[in-house]
């Protein structure tokens, strides 16, 4: 069995995210986060299919993932939740990257 390295990333990032949903305190940006990552995951796990002529939504999702990562970073305090919401950021960032071609 061979697990890519996209896989890998999406599954970890989903998993961050719902450790920072089920972390008692403000909702919004974790929930931000959980939605970003879950959607992802479905389109890795081709549930789902989207398609844009307006956005690009291989860009868009890891972004609102790094932006709403680096928020709950910022205002965690608990060892979990800032191991989660640097999961979730770094794995957004790495997208993200990859998404506009600065790694190949």
């Amino acid at each position: 069995m061979h697990v890519q390295f996209s896989t890998a990333l999406v599954v970890t990032a989903l998993i961050a995210a719902i450790v920072l949903v089920l972390n008692r305190g403000d909702r919004l940006f974790p929930v931000l986060a959980l939605l970003a990552c879950g959607i992802e995951a479905m389109l890795v796990f081709h549930w789902i299919e989207l398609s844009s002529n307006k956005f690009r939504i291989d860009v868009l999702l890891p972004a609102l993932m790094t932006v709403a990562g680096g928020v709950c970073w910022a205002r965690s305090a608990g060892k979990s939740t800032v191991s989660a919401a640097t999961l979730v950021t770094a794995v957004g960032a790495i997208q993200l990257l990859f998404a506009l071609r600065f790694l190949t």
